[in-house]
């Protein structure tokens, strides 16, 4: 086979997609959505994308308050999993954000995410994208590290992972550069790794004008 027409080499993510949700760290991340809610409560009219959602942890707890979730993903695998839940509500949508159609995505009233915005190198154009997907009043809920040492991941190049977590400051001014405003960071969750340290998680909520 010529070296142009092979697959894609199978990414960390779709080679543990069948194992995903039994790891003891995707076990501690289902804690996420019910706080979130809490936090950013949905209409059950919403339609909201789940930003890298894996396997639908997130998503699956989303999907029963609200019309409609989109889980956009760039495994394969991973929603495929998801698939096989059998979520009336929930469309799967395998892609890159920067990347898709015009007029893939209808203008969303929510976009959430949990632990993906670090394996996206261009924070900024990310938080443009999400703001442009919005509808006027439409929030963004997301979830991640704040910034650590690298320790979280262990090997950061093979899990694509572009950033070590992220300090609240600079990232609160991405998003209201990106158009995003009343934008707040506060810590949701701290999970235990497997080298016995605890790391913190940010929920950072913005809406659009």
């Amino acid at each position: 086979m010529h070296a142009s027409t092979r697959p894609p080499a199978p990414t960390h993510f779709d080679t543990a997609a069948r194992d995903w949700d039994q790891r003891p760290m995707s076990q501690q991340m289902a804690a996420i959505a019910p706080r979130l809610l809490a936090a950013v409560p949905l209409a059950a009219t919403d339609h909201v994308l789940d930003f890298g959602a894996g396997t639908g942890l997130l998503a699956a707890q989303i999907a029963p308050l609200v019309a409609q979730v989109t889980a956009l993903d760039t495994s394969a695998a991973m929603l495929q999993v998801l698939t096989e839940k059998g979520h009336a509500n929930i469309t799967a949508l395998q892609g890159d954000i920067f990347a898709l159609p015009p007029g893939t995505l209808a203008p969303q009233d929510a976009i959430v995410s949990a632990m993906a915005l670090h394996h996206v190198a261009d924070t900024a154009a990310l938080l443009r994208a999400f703001a442009a997907l919005l509808r006027p009043g439409g929030r963004v809920a997301l979830v991640d590290l704040y910034a650590e040492d690298g320790s979280f991941h262990g090997d950061n190049a093979a899990k694509g992972v572009h950033h070590l977590g992220f300090a609240p400051a600079a990232l609160q001014a991405l998003a209201e550069q990106a158009g995003l405003c009343d934008v707040a960071l506060t810590e949701i969750l701290q999970v235990q790794q497997r080298n016995g340290r605890h790391y913190p998680l940010f929920l950072m909520t913005g809406r659009k004008p």
